[in-house]
């Protein structure tokens, strides 16, 4: 009688967890993450079309509780987008927007007599910076500069000499997912993959065009939020005259407007021997595609590149 009690109770308390984990499923896919993704439908006037690095300049409208108006390159998923469409033309786009992305989901031509002309939309000359110096090309040896680094350090292009120098712009207030966080996201992956590859021959450069808010301290903040090692990865500020010769050495045009930078991309590769290898103009790339060319600078051999895992 009292194996049969016990038995009893043994198997109301199997029904019972049975009970409770059937409870609970619905409760664990409800709290699953699910990307949330905003549209906005936009109007604008193309400034420039680079299918290649697949983004469209446009200068556009306010978006109302997300971006003024501006002259930005806004990315392109689908580069059959691109049929039709020329520099100069009014277009009216749809943008897409998640937490970690945005890009141009839809576009067509709009007539020139649209309401969209009595607009007052930003033009080349409102958001360019002026080029007083000449843009370094591929094979060019780049000029030495010197900024302050994210410990107030004096820092110049001629420390890293001898080393492989990944250089590019951010600024911590950026709000576009898929600008500055992302480059500076896929910075952190390029440190992890660097260090295991060529520990102490490299050196990532993240310059801010902010330099009036983008003081050391405020910069050392950010290196901690995105997990950098500064003795390989620096971040650089300095006066707004000398971020501006890095900028137009680099061939990125940025300007304010209307309480946001409005920014290109740009991220350049420098060699050991103090010469530009290579420049993405997007941000398109990823952390391995730089991985490799600095593998073609330390080992051009072709059969030297199958040792990388792409991921």
């Amino acid at each position: 009688m009292k194996t049969k009690w016990i038995l009893v109770m043994l198997i109301a308390l199997t029904l019972a967890v049975i009970a409770g984990m059937t409870f609970l499923k619905p409760a664990a896919i409800s709290t699953s993450s699910v990307a949330v993704t905003q549209t906005f439908q936009v109007r604008g006037e193309i400034r420039e079309l680079d299918p290649e690095q697949k983004f469209i300049r446009i200068a556009h409208e306010e978006i109302p509780d997300y971006m003024p108006a501006m002259t930005m390159p806004l990315p392109v998923k689908d580069t059959a987008l691109f049929e039709g469409l020329s520099a100069g033309d009014s277009v009216q786009f749809e943008l897409s927007v998640t937490e970690d992305d945005s890009w141009i989901s839809h576009i067509r031509k709009i007539a020139p007599d649209n309401p969209l002309a009595s607009t007052k939309l930003p033009t080349s000359k409102d958001f360019a910076l002026k080029n007083q110096t000449e843009r370094v090309l591929p094979g060019e040896s780049f000029p030495d500069f010197e900024l302050l680094d994210q410990d107030g350090k004096v820092i110049r292009l001629s420390d890293y000499r001898g080393k492989a120098v990944v250089l590019t712009f951010i600024y911590t207030r950026c709000p576009l997912p898929n600008f500055c966080p992302l480059m500076s996201k896929n910075f952190a992956d390029l440190e992890q993959r660097m260090n295991k590859q060529f520990p102490g021959r490299y050196q990532l450069l993240s310059i801010t065009m902010d330099p009036e808010f983008d003081r050391p301290e405020v910069l050392k903040q950010y290196a901690i939020f995105y997990g950098a090692n500064t003795r390989n990865w620096s971040f650089a500020t300095g006066d707004s005259a000398q971020i501006q010769f890095v900028a137009e050495l680099s061939g990125l045009t940025y300007a304010w407007e209307n309480g946001v930078i409005s920014h290109d991309l740009r991220t350049l590769l420098i060699g050991p021997d103090g010469r530009l290898k290579q420049v993405w103009k997007s941000n398109v790339w990823t952390p391995y595609e730089i991985q490799r060319s600095v593998a073609e600078l330390f080992s051009p051999e072709k059969n030297r590149l199958s040792a990388f895992a792409h991921q």
